[in-house]
């Protein structure tokens, strides 16, 4: 069963789940603007009374007041509707994208870059606020005011109507050569918001190597440029919005120069009163001002479907979820059997199959580049493999249920995030942690030392990204996050790359100490901390070319025994050349 139902790309089945909201909207919108078309006959009705000297305040002021109150009313309850419908859609629509974006698989999840999913989230979630909070009653304001003003006047002098009608299909030609053009230039917007927002953040993320290059020139001149664009694109669109004004002007004075010389021909020829003529120039105004924000309406209607179909795409991608998983307590024995995975037409990893069994220590070795890091997505099923299969204690990785399997497996990439909290927060990131298995993880990440050394300790708030901790002492933090969840399997991306020597032996002691019965799955390139794993895995070019002890490998792999002495002559040589340049 899908975690979501498949969903339309058409902006009408975003109401489905608010239907009572949108019908009370619609239901006061019909009764304030059928009342506001009761009001010119109110000014007719008073105005001639005058001409008579048949004017009674209690006959024609108070009733006309009285109807003025309740639509003041209606209007308020209507705008009040309208905002909290708007959020409610705007807050449900960000909680499903955020949702969406949590459970898509990872191959997906690259294809969202930031700046498109902060477009989905901000602007384009936005049009679609103001088409539920403007559009809707908009909509039905203008159609009800249209016919009812066309209706009225042709009942109140049908040669009379007939002429000022006749404005219409001008009008309606004026906003079709605009907003043909103006339609455009909104979808164009779109792509230039999601380019300046990626330009804005990389100039964020990157603010020290550009720095470091001085390249600051080069980092401001394309600000501007997608700056500029955006700033021409919407000048463009006001320009054409421009436009409209004195046209709908000249046609609006139009209309009352005829209701003034057609009018008042009528009025001396005795077939038209006063009031009636008064009574014209009222409907004109509700005539004209509907017509133009129909033309408003459309073009923001045209915003708010492309917004709500490029969100529903995002949406409608979500993976689905199975009823048929198994929810297992592992062991830690962990199995690979003939696996291989290939990307845009490549082969990334040969089949390969290798077993790890519970509580036991492995090394995955190998240059960069030889799927390592490949193998370790697979292990974890971020990608899924092009053929064979990962098993966890005998079962397959397919058929376990993510929420029961991620918090037994403990993962540290070389890229993990920190967030913008607390210490103790970032630490216990995924669900109640005791205070023992969070002094447990500290310690074996060897972060209490840093930590007793701040004056809040674990309440000292990391700034975003981690921006306000070393490289070091991020990577330790992201170890003591997955060890807190007291997994049963860790497995390690390159972990040690930006941990020194000696805290690096220090951090593999406490996990054999801490952790006895974890299974730990190691990738790194070098061979001297895992001379003592039960089991190494070295791989090149994507295949694995040999397995076993240190030992076993020194004696059966000359391919191992090439990095191992060429790492040897490597330290030998950063050894001598420290002691050559120690002062006597």
């Amino acid at each position: 069963m899908p975690v979501h139902p498949p969903r339309s790309n058409r902006l009408i089945s975003l109401l489905k789940p608010y239907y009572g909201l949108v019908l009370l909207l619609i239901a006061l919108t019909v009764f304030s603007n059928g009342l506001n078309l009761v009001l010119p006959r109110f000014i007719q009705v008073a105005i001639d009374a005058v001409v008579q000297d048949k004017f009674v305040i209690s006959q024609h002021l108070l009733p006309f007041l009285w109807v003025s109150l309740l639509i003041f009313f209606l209007a308020s309850a209507q705008n009040l509707i309208q905002v909290y419908a708007s959020e409610r859609v705007a807050f449900d629509l960000r909680q499903k994208l955020s949702l969406a974006v949590s459970i898509q698989s990872y191959p997906e999840l690259q294809k969202i870059t930031p700046s498109k999913l902060l477009t989905h989230l901000t602007s384009d979630i936005d049009a679609i606020k103001v088409f539920v909070s403007m559009a809707i009653s908009s909509l039905v304001s203008s159609l009800l005011l249209i016919v009812g003003a066309s209706g009225l006047l042709l009942s109140l002098h049908w040669q009379l109507g007939l002429a000022i009608l006749a404005l219409i299909p001008l009008i309606v030609l004026v906003f079709y050569l605009v907003f043909s053009k103006v339609r455009h230039l909104f979808r164009k917007s779109q792509e230039i918001i999601d380019r300046l927002n990626r330009v804005i953040r990389e100039g964020i993320v990157g603010a020290p190597q550009i720095r470091v290059l001085h390249a600051e020139v080069t980092s401001t001149a394309r600000f501007d440029l997608a700056s500029d664009a955006a700033r021409n694109n919407s000048l463009r669109i006001l320009r054409l919005f421009a436009s409209l004004i004195p046209v709908i002007s000249f046609i609006s004075g139009l209309g009352s120069l005829i209701i003034l010389l057609l009018g008042g021909h009528f009025a001396i020829l005795g077939s038209l009163s006063l009031g009636k003529l008064a009574a014209f120039n009222a409907y004109l105004a509700m005539l004209i001002f509907p017509i133009m924000l129909l033309g408003f309406m459309s073009n923001l209607i045209a915003r708010s479907s492309a917004s709500y179909a490029r969100i529903s795409s995002l949406l409608n991608s979500s993976q689905e979820q199975r009823s048929d998983l198994e929810q297992p307590e592992l062991r830690g024995a962990l199995a690979v059997r003939d696996l291989s995975f290939s990307h845009s037409g490549r082969q990334i990893l040969n089949p390969l199959s290798f077993d790890l069994p519970a509580g036991s220590r492995t090394a995955i070795l190998g240059p960069t580049a030889a799927g390592k890091s490949t193998l370790l997505a697979l292990l974890t099923g971020l990608f899924l493999p092009e053929s064979g299969e990962v098993l966890y204690d005998g079962i397959p990785l397919q058929k376990i249920e993510p929420g029961t399997l991620y918090p037994q497996v403990g993962m540290v990439f070389q890229d993990s995030a920190l967030f913008n909290m607390s210490l103790r927060e970032n630490i216990a990131f995924s669900r109640q942690v005791s205070e023992q298995e969070l002094q447990k993880a500290i310690e074996t990440a060897e972060l209490t030392q840093l930590i007793s050394s701040l004056p809040q300790g674990l309440e000292t708030q990391v700034s975003e990204r981690g921006l306000n901790l070393s490289g070091g002492q991020k990577q330790r933090m992201i170890l003591a996050r997955a060890l807190a969840q007291n997994p049963r399997i860790l497995l390690l991306d390159d972990f040690t790359a930006r941990v020194d020597a000696r805290t690096e032996e220090l951090i593999l002691g406490n996990l054999k100490r801490n952790y006895p019965e974890l299974t730990l799955v190691s990738i790194t390139q070098k061979i001297e901390p895992i001379q003592n794993y039960d089991q190494i895995l070295l791989m090149m070019e994507g295949q694995l070319l040999a397995q076993g002890t240190h030992a076993e490998l020194m004696r059966s792999s000359s391919e191992y025994m090439q990095i191992y002495q060429s790492q040897r002559s490597t330290q030998t040589f950063e050894m001598e050349g420290g002691a050559s340049t120690t002062p006597a």
